[in-house]
């Protein structure tokens, strides 16, 4: 992992303050990750182009079918958090509606359903086992009437678009006045974030651009119109609290081999020490993080080993835990909002 000293610098205007100076936090898999000085929000800039993206999302981005069908549970749970705001029911339009399992369900509990999917296969998929119509297209794009719909949801989509606002634009128009909106995203406040930094899972680009916080996507939210129902942090897919606290610690003690063998370098040449730019600029490609150290490779191997303890451990503290993750702590951020009746 190349880490760099951070600095602020010219950045591309912030997507929730349009402040343009931006905290360079660190080089991640090439692509550099600002925080904002106004408002704290964090992203990749610049914004990769649409034809990098889609040729990162055709060459090595996929969710396995098998992943969606065994999730069952969890999409019930969500569609029932969703009639919580809208109990009455109506026409459901999910964002990201994959291989069609979760519009299938809210189906059988009395919605009309659409959805919209960038995967030509899952789109097909969601049609041809579900027979619930999915467009295989931006929701930009999508051939859906304005005020059509009572609900939406978009569960960890925005952080892939190239161009939140537009998206949450889009979803307001197509709403019916008192229409809600359903959101769930990686949480940058989380406690997994802090802690493991760039070994949080969520923090991958290209896959992730925007990186929210239980502050940053209500306000987003706000600018675009919509009225903030519900804000809550939940454990999500993330690892447990005990295994960041291990990330987190072998990402110090990198850093201190990283910092001791630059001084050592630097004082058997006489010159200054190597820096993480300057290794940067050493390899093949620019920003290329360097290959892991031997001491790195036997610490992942040995977070893998603990991986069922602390699992373990996080089981049998989860009534301490879970108040925690509710509370801001959680790798998930979920927000309600509503379109205002008028």
């Amino acid at each position: 992992m190349n880490t760099i000293e951070p600095t602020t610098v010219q950045a591309s205007a912030c997507l929730i303050c349009s402040a343009a100076r931006g905290e360079q936090r660190f080089v991640q898999r090439g692509y550099p990750v600002f925080r904002c000085a106004a408002c704290g929000f964090e992203y990749v800039a610049p914004t990769p182009s649409a034809a990098e993206l889609a040729e990162y999302y055709d060459r090595g981005y996929a969710v396995p079918l098998e992943r969606y069908a065994a999730a069952q549970a969890r999409n019930a749970t969500r569609i029932a958090g969703l009639e919580r705001w809208r109990p009455e029911r109506g026409r459901l339009l999910e964002v990201g509606a994959s291989y069609g399992h979760s519009l299938a369900l809210a189906r059988e509990r009395g919605w009309s359903v659409a959805g919209v999917e960038l995967s030509p296969g899952a789109a097909a998929y969601a049609r041809e086992h579900f027979a619930v119509d999915v467009f295989d297209c931006d929701l930009l794009d999508a051939p859906l009437a304005e005020g059509s719909f009572d609900a939406a949801i978009m569960w960890h989509v925005l952080e892939h678009a190239r161009d939140p606002r537009r998206q949450l634009l889009r979803l307001a128009a197509l709403l019916k006045p008192g229409g809600v909106l359903g959101i769930r995203v990686p949480n940058i406040a989380s406690f997994g974030a802090k802690v493991a930094g760039q070994w949080w899972p969520w923090m991958c680009p290209p896959a992730h651009l925007w990186f929210f916080s239980p502050a940053t996507l209500p306000r987003l939210l706000q600018a675009c119109g919509y009225e903030i129902l519900e804000v809550k942090t939940l454990r999500g897919d993330g690892n447990n609290l005990y295994q960041y606290a291990l990330m987190a610690v072998g990402s110090r003690l990198n850093d201190l081999r990283l910092r001791l063998r630059g001084h050592s370098r630097a004082a058997g040449r006489g010159g200054g020490p190597q820096t993480p730019e300057s290794r940067d600029r050493s390899s093949t490609r620019p920003n290329a993080p360097p290959a892991p150290s031997g001491l790195l490779q036997v610490w992942l191997r040995l977070l893998a080993r603990a991986q069922p303890i602390t699992n373990a451990l996080a089981r049998g503290t989860r009534p301490l835990i879970e108040p925690l993750e509710g509370r801001g702590w959680g790798d998930e951020l979920l927000v309600y909002a509503r379109k205002p009746a008028q």
